[in-house]
């Protein structure tokens, strides 16, 4: 018996968590063999625990909201100490990943007009928050897997990554890691 069972992929992303799978999904689209290793079962990631909705600008409650404002509203309420680029990219984007997951099968609260809901929530000028109810989170995992399983992505669930190994030139050439249930 071999003392290591090996798999071969393009891309490994570690963690199945709305991140995890997200990143999973646009490798797997961009054509590369992907596998996705998560330490418990599909579906266990944190992000199930969200509740309060996603933010984003889609100016379904109220017209005035932009990326801009969002940009402004997440900037103020890290008191300016954010990485710059990030905030604003999540600014930019977050309206068009919400309405992704929608096209995916995310079924967000409805307006009465059939347009995503938007509630309120802290600093943001413009009611920004999509939701789910109170189950947010675990809406997305469910579409997110649900999507990811559909585009062939290898899921390695029970499995724990302990190393990074790197060629000689210091480039992620893979990773090492064991089953949880036995061990190996």
């Amino acid at each position: 018996m071999d003392k290591y069972e090996t798999y071969e992929h393009d891309v490994v992303v570690i963690g199945a968590g709305g991140a995890g799978l997200r990143a999973a999904i646009e490798a797997s689209s961009a054509g590369a063999r992907t596998a996705l290793v998560c330490k418990s079962l599909l579906g266990k990631a944190h992000t199930v625990m969200a509740e309060g909705g996603v933010a984003a600008a889609l100016a379904s409650a109220d017209n005035r909201d932009s990326w801009q404002t969002h940009f402004r509203d997440t900037m103020k309420g890290g008191k300016y100490l954010n990485q710059y680029r990030m905030a604003e990219l999540h600014a930019q984007e977050a309206p068009e990943r919400v309405r992704e997951l929608q096209e995916w099968g995310a079924v967000f609260d409805r307006t009465r007009v059939g347009g995503i809901n938007q509630r309120n929530f802290g600093g943001h000028t413009y009611p920004r928050l999509a939701h789910v109810g109170d189950r947010t989170g675990l809406e997305m995992i469910r579409t997110l897997q649900d999507q990811g399983v559909h585009q062939g992505i290898d899921v390695f669930m029970e499995a724990t990554v302990r190393h990074i190994l790197t060629d000689d030139d210091g480039h992620v050439a893979g990773a090492l890691g064991y089953w949880r249930e036995s061990g190996r």
